[in-house]
């Protein structure tokens, strides 16, 4: 259950026969506002559902085939949270199991935002391709993760009940091979759904996700500013990306040894990105450079990169987030 769970970029959880979050990855805590996923363990797994024309229905049951339904769960701060779910039963002996996979509904701080003021060209087309970015990755996570996660899960639970039973030995490794070509193909839409539109960037902004990719390299990544709301969704999804490629540069190009990233909002968003590698060169340092310069260009922003010998690189993007009134 556990290799379930980690492959999955939505929140997400396994109850026990008694409807307690037994499991939850890292995305439920995130989603939740706690800071581990055990934080989550005991609690109620449960969504209290929305009324359906206009009658209470109580809480969601545990029913024997996957179900989809829209209802609230209870942050840690006490609020509710509009959330879509699918849950996946499974029966096992000694009480009935299953998982939840959540998204965000109508309402919830990462599902609205602050209507965007119509503005330049350059700024409908930054919209544009974050709204693609999102349509993209939300049709694999709605589409092919789920039927991916309802696949895995009844593969294992397959081989739980073959277990013990008088199975010839080729049936078993196929069984098998089936379960981790499953677990590579969901990593795979997983990966895919966060190169497109990370989850993490759509449950906790920009900052949240910024923390989240300093991580994933194998070098120590600093992350620091004043940023702690939320910015117009083309803006965090280019400024993310555009993190994201100089991070690529520093590590795979530049040979750094730590890297540091720093956001300042002021009356533009100035992000900072610095490494103590190698000066920038041809071939893939000059496709990140590009890749870096397209970010900036479609938010109408200027990007400088700077090497000092013995030091390292600096890039830095200045990204306006409002109209200037002497352009």
């Amino acid at each position: 259950m556990r290799s379930v769970l980690d492959v999955i970029e939505q929140p997400a959880w396994a109850v026990d026969a008694g409807h307690r979050v037994s499991q939850a990855n890292p995305s439920a805590a995130a989603f939740m506002g706690y800071e581990l996923p055990r934080d989550l363990l005991g609690t109620d797994g449960r969504p209290a559902e929305l009324p359906l024309l206009g009658k209470p229905r109580g809480r969601a049951a545990l029913h024997p085939a996957p179900v989809q339904g829209r209802g609230t769960l209870t942050h840690a701060n006490g609020s509710l949270l509009p959330v879509e779910w699918s849950v996946f039963p499974l029966t096992r002996p000694g009480g009935v199991a299953a998982v939840y996979v959540f998204r965000p509904g109508a309402g919830t701080p990462a599902a609205t935002r602050e209507p965007e003021e119509e503005g330049p060209w350059w700024t409908l087309v930054a919209r544009l391709g974050a709204d693609r970015r999102r349509g993209a990755a939300g049709a694999l996570q709605h589409g092919a993760q789920e039927r991916l996660t309802s696949l895995l899960l009844g593969l294992n639970l397959a081989r739980e009940r073959l277990n013990g039973e008088h199975v010839p030995p080729s049936a078993v490794r196929l069984l098998a091979d089936a379960i981790r070509d499953a677990e590579e193909a969901l990593g795979q839409v997983r990966d895919v759904t966060a190169g497109l539109y990370p989850g993490v960037l759509r449950l906790r902004g920009l900052p949240g996700a910024l923390t989240a990719l300093a991580g994933q390299w194998p070098l120590p990544v600093g992350v620091s500013g004043n940023l702690r709301e939320r910015l117009p969704e083309a803006v965090e999804v280019h400024t993310y990306l555009l993190v994201r490629e100089a991070l690529g540069r520093a590590v795979h190009g530049a040979g750094a040894r730590r890297a540091r990233v720093v956001t300042d909002l002021g009356r533009d968003l100035v992000v900072t990105v610095a490494d103590d590698g190698a000066a920038p060169g041809a071939g893939p340092d000059a496709a990140h450079l590009a890749a870096m310069a397209a970010r900036v260009a479609v938010l109408d922003g200027s990007l400088s990169v700077r090497h000092t010998a013995g030091e390292g690189t600096t890039v830095s993007a200045v990204i306006p987030l409002r109209p200037h009134t002497d352009r």
